[in-house]
Parts: structure tokens; sequence; C-alpha cells
């Protein structure tokens, strides 16, 4: 366990609101409870890994679940400010200083792979768990860049590859630690239910 802080970025379980791209394949409802359970796991996994736990909420901010997430786990609520992605985490890493940031849609990512890329921050101005599908399940950064975030397609293959782009143009100092693969689609939800059938009650 560290104590570097941990961001975790998270919409509420809402149905309709949550994993959308999943609905036809589970139900608004069942969406929605994929999303509460990756969610919880992504936190349990996040403080067994840090002391410092920030959940930055969206939208519904004191949401029963964020509020009962704070509670069982002790964890800090913090809203997420309005904007793109790309303000949002810029604004957090503002908030908070140097930490790693991640979302809930990557059950791979443990409390061990947590404390390499805080270890590896130590000795990079970035680091990053790329995703297969082109974007990052992870980032963490010793402070905000500006134009690391700023214009990046948000949601498309291309997040990864720009990211890249961008940290060249800035002459930091990074490190991929790992690739993933995150649930987005229901070929993910079925990879999901292979590797980790508790989450798919």
């Amino acid at each position: 366990m560290t104590d570097f802080p941990i961001i975790v970025f998270a919409k509420p379980p809402v149905a309709g609101v949550a994993k959308t791209r999943l609905i036809p394949a589970l139900g608004e409802t069942g969406a929605a409870q994929l999303h509460a359970r990756l969610l919880e796991q992504t936190i349990k996994t996040a403080v067994k890994a840090s002391q410092t736990v920030y959940l930055f909420t969206a939208m519904e901010h004191e949401h029963e679940a964020f509020i009962d997430l704070q509670n069982r786990y002790a964890i800090t609520l913090l809203p997420q400010v309005d904007g793109d992605l790309g303000a949002r985490m810029q604004d957090a890493f503002a908030r908070v200083g140097p930490a790693l940031l991640i979302g809930t849609d990557c059950p791979n990512i443990d409390a061990a792979l947590l404390v390499r890329c805080a270890l590896a921050l130590q000795h990079h101005d970035a680091v990053f768990v790329s995703a297969e599908d082109g974007g990052y399940a992870l980032i963490g950064l010793h402070q905000p860049f500006d134009e690391l975030f700023a214009g990046i397609p948000w949601s498309s293959a291309q997040v990864m590859p720009e990211t890249v782009e961008r940290l060249h143009k800035l002459q930091l100092r990074w490190l991929e630690v790992a690739q993933l693969w995150d649930v987005d689609t229901p070929d993910d939800y079925e990879r999901l239910c292979v590797h980790f059938p508790d989450l798919c009650k």
C-alpha cells in the first residue's frame, strides 16, 4: 500500500445513463447494475493500493451509491467540473496534485499495478495504462499540463496515439506500464464474464 493519491472518475449507476453501449445487450437496468459492480470493484482495488482515494463524481453528486461507498470505504467525494473529459481531468489533477487517475471500466487494474504505476511516477512525468481500444485506462501525472488534454478526440481510437504525440511535443518523460482491455461493448462484456464471473451476476 502507498499513500500516493488515487482519483477515480465515475458516473452514478443510473439506468439509461450508465454503460449506455451495453444497454442493447443488458437493458438499461442491467447496464446500470453492472456499472455499480464495476464501481465498487474499482473502489475496493483503489483502497487496497492507497490510503488516499478520491471519488470524483459526475452528474448526481449525492447519489446514494456514492454516499454508500464513502461511508464504507472512507474515501473522499468531490464533484467533477463541467466540460469534456480533458477539462475534468485537468481540474482533478489541479485540485489533488500528483496522483493516478482511473475510471471504472477496467477490472484488470489491480492494487499491485496501481502501486507499480505510483512507483514509476517517481521517475517519470507521466505514466499510463493504455487500453486495447486506443484509449487509456490510467494516467498518472506530477502536475497538469494544459496541452496534454486540450482537443483530444475522446472516446476514439486516437486518444492514446494523440496523447503520445503531445507527450513528445512537451518533451515529457513518460512510461506505458501496461496495456489492458476495458468493458464498453457487448463483446467486452462476454470477455468480462469469462475472466471476472463474479461481476456478471
